[in-house]
């Protein structure tokens, strides 16, 4: 039993040492290294581009574009673009930060990407959009009322040059408009070098474009989406394993960069965010609410003086730029002639009695019957009238106690009395071509070469009209302008036509400050003011003019 026990314990301790020794030679044994840290995935980052291109929305954003150059784990990133575009500032602002940015882009239009939001999408390497997007609106907008330059500089403002308060000319602003719209289309014919499809004389009208058109013009690179986008890049820079992360997840921003999306934007408050009044955006994203600061309209002696006068009809809302007015006053003054307002259909009754002629400017009020029968009488007995009609010639109006610039095809009426002269109007008219270095070649001005022998167009060779408007007429003496009206084409339009003793004459901003300076403008409108005050015979009226005269029954 002894010998048993003792064998035990032997084999117990023999055990025990071997289980020691092993102990120490794991013990000895090097310890494996620790597993080194694994490189961070490559990032695809989606940088949306959803609001109005301006401050401080613009800001914010490359600001944190900015960080991502630092990034050596940021691969590309994707534009996913939803935007009318904004201002000129905010988008060359972005479109640069973009250009300069040293890693690869991607742009996907998810709706819209018009005007400069399009400027944007183009300093990506390659453009996506979705199937019902639009794109295009390669253009400029530019807010300057023309009246502004008409008021001279207050006594209490000094200044070192002449154009220091103006900055410029009015028609040299023009012509940086001009400019401006020649900086995006290089922009677009730079960042799509080798894959417009199209004469770019296309585009520059600053259409908007479906995807598929887009397409075949080559102003996108694919109809597809976001994913589209993220796969195609990470297949061109050979990634295999990628996370796609939101660009304030990268920068650890608090908020979006973006703001909200707002799809309609104030004009006003656009205007507020720039020092230039100049803007990439879609005509359709503004709000046009552009309020004056108590300026009024000219105002006019209702009372004749003792001498020949023309009565300036103001009783019907007529929307009159203050400039027209000023050169009309002064043209008629060099003829011995006052300008005279009526400022109610029965003072418009009461002066044409004894007044040599009328000039109407967009009325946005139609002539009653008895002032239709007034002016009517009145041209039969020797007085004669000029009705001026500019569809897009803008004015002071008030509503509501507020005043607003506002053009006139917002408030046009439709006159009976250009009916009872055979006449109707109809809307502006454009020369409808795209591009051009300077403003005379704007699509806005339409130039004229009258023919005939016409005497209103004597020394007239050559017309430049602001977007003159159309009449329907069926008279003689007729100015005639080829051009494109919107909703009836392109065609032969009469701008201005005579019937007897009545006019029209379809301008009114080609007749004031700075646009009358444009080719024999001038010229003709001195020609209409020879014709109103020329001597001749005019009947005194009998008595006050009455409804019955032109209204029978049956």
């Amino acid at each position: 039993m002894a010998d048993r026990n003792l064998a035990v314990g032997v084999a117990l301790a023999l055990a025990l040492g071997v289980a020691a020794l092993l102990v120490a030679l794991i013990q000895s044994l090097p310890k494996p290294a620790a597993e080194a840290p694994q490189p961070p995935k490559p990032k695809i980052v989606l940088v949306p581009v959803d609001f109005v291109l301006q401050s401080p929305q613009v800001d914010q954003l490359v600001s944190s574009l900015t960080r991502l150059t630092q990034r050596n784990d940021v691969a590309g990133l994707v534009l996913v673009i939803n935007s009318p575009g904004g201002t000129v500032s905010g988008t060359e602002a972005l479109y640069t930060a973009l250009r300069g940015l040293n890693k690869s882009k991607y742009a996907v239009v998810t709706g819209l990407a018009a005007s400069g939001a399009y400027y944007v999408a183009v300093a990506a390497d390659k453009i996506y959009a979705t199937p019902s997007s639009w794109v295009g609106s390669i253009g400029v907008i530019a807010v300057l009322w023309p009246e502004e330059y008409l008021y001279d500089i207050p006594d209490y403002i000094y200044t070192t040059g002449p154009l220091k308060y103006y900055g410029k000319d009015l028609m040299d602003y023009y012509n940086d408009i001009e400019r401006v719209r020649l900086n995006f289309v290089e922009a677009v014919l730079r960042g799509r070098s080798g894959r417009i499809k199209t004469d770019p004389a296309v585009f520059e009208t600053a259409a908007v474009f479906t995807a598929d058109q887009a397409l075949e013009m080559g102003l996108i690179d694919e109809i597809g989406g976001l994913f589209d986008a993220v796969a195609d890049m990470a297949k061109a820079l050979g990634l295999r394993e990628y996370s796609v992360v939101h660009i304030n997840e990268v920068v650890n921003a608090s908020s979006r960069q973006s703001g909200s999306a707002a799809w309609r934007v104030s004009l006003s408050q656009l205007l507020n965010s720039t020092p230039v009044p100049m803007f990439y955006i879609y005509p359709a994203a503004l709000q046009v609410d552009v309020r004056t600061d108590g300026r009024r309209n000219a105002t006019l002696p209702t009372s004749p003086a003792e001498k020949p006068y023309v009565v300036l009809d103001m009783a019907h809302n007529n929307m009159v730029p203050r400039g027209f007015i000023e050169v009309l006053r002064a043209e008629l003054a060099a003829r011995g002639h006052a300008l005279v307002a009526a400022t109610s259909e029965l003072r418009l009754t009461e002066l044409l009695g004894n007044a040599t002629a009328l000039v109407v400017v967009n009325p946005t009020a139609p002539f009653s019957r008895d002032a239709v029968v007034a002016v009517v009488n009145a041209t039969a007995r020797g007085v004669r009238v000029v009705y001026f009609y500019d569809m897009r010639a803008s004015a002071i109006i008030t509503i509501s106690g507020v005043s607003y610039i506002a053009p006139y095809s917002a408030f046009a009426a439709f006159d009976p009395l250009l009916m009872y002269f055979n006449m109707s109007g109809l809307r502006a008219v454009y020369n409808f071509t795209a591009g051009g270095d300077s403003y005379l070649r704007n699509w806005q001005f339409v130039v004229v070469e009258p023919r005939g022998n016409w005497r209103l167009l004597r020394d007239v060779k050559r017309l430049v009209l602001f977007s003159p408007s159309a009449v329907a007429a069926n008279v003689q003496y007729r100015l005639t302008a080829r051009g494109y009206v919107f909703g009836y084409g392109e065609g032969n339009y009469t701008v201005a036509a005579q019937s007897g003793n009545f006019l029209f004459v379809g301008s009114v901003r080609s007749f004031t400050p700075y646009f009358i300076t444009q080719g024999d403008n001038w010229q003709l409108f001195r020609n209409i003011a020879d014709w109103l005050t020329e001597p001749r015979e005019i009947k005194k009226a009998a008595k006050p003019p009455t409804s019955g005269v032109i209204y029978v029954s049956g």
